[in-house]
């Protein structure tokens, strides 16, 4: 989502979250390297794997979700997830798709948000991490040789238990025969 703003000290229109910028006024920015007042300006170096990768997640929510995404949470859940819990956006990512195409959940529960992400992180992460080890240990293997070994198992017939008569069918009272 752009959020385009007019640099108050050059005057040319630039998008606030791709560039840094100073807030220089309760509704204003200014590109930092326009402010003379930010000696301390380090800059921000935008890494193109993580906007695909965000890019990604945001069209599998689009796809996944339909109308019933509500954007406003979603963004704000992305940005909590990604500063606070330091999830990255591949595994929020894969984190979704284990949770509803894995385990075939419904997105019925979801509230338009995806939440789910901080319950099924771990889960997610082990799934494809044990995905991947076994992967890797098959790697080298040739499976055009593999024979099946066939272990045939027999199964006992069972045996017809017969019980004694307890009651006698004359005696009414139930009085146990000896």
């Amino acid at each position: 989502m752009a959020h385009l703003v007019k640099c108050s000290i050059c005057g040319v229109q630039f998008d606030r979250d791709r560039v840094q910028a100073v807030k220089t006024g309760a509704r204003r920015y200014a590109h930092a390297l326009c402010d003379p007042d930010n000696v301390d300006f380090v800059p921000l170096v935008v890494k193109e794997e993580e906007d695909e990768d965000l890019k990604k997640l945001k069209d599998y929510i689009a796809n996944k979700y339909g109308d019933k995404a509500n954007w406003a949470l979603i963004n704000k859940q992305i940005k909590k997830f990604y500063t606070d819990n330091k999830f990255s956006y591949s595994g929020m990512l894969k984190s979704l798709v284990y949770f509803y195409d894995v385990q075939h959940n419904s997105i019925d529960k979801s509230n338009g948000g995806i939440g789910i992400i901080e319950y099924t992180y771990q889960a997610a992460y082990q799934y494809y991490y044990s995905l991947f080890m076994i992967q890797s240990q098959n790697a080298n293997k040739d499976i055009d040789n593999f024979t099946v070994k066939v272990k045939e198992v027999t199964i006992p017939l069972p045996h017809v238990i017969t019980h004694k008569k307890f009651f006698n069918s004359h005696d009414e009272e139930g009085v146990f025969e000896e």
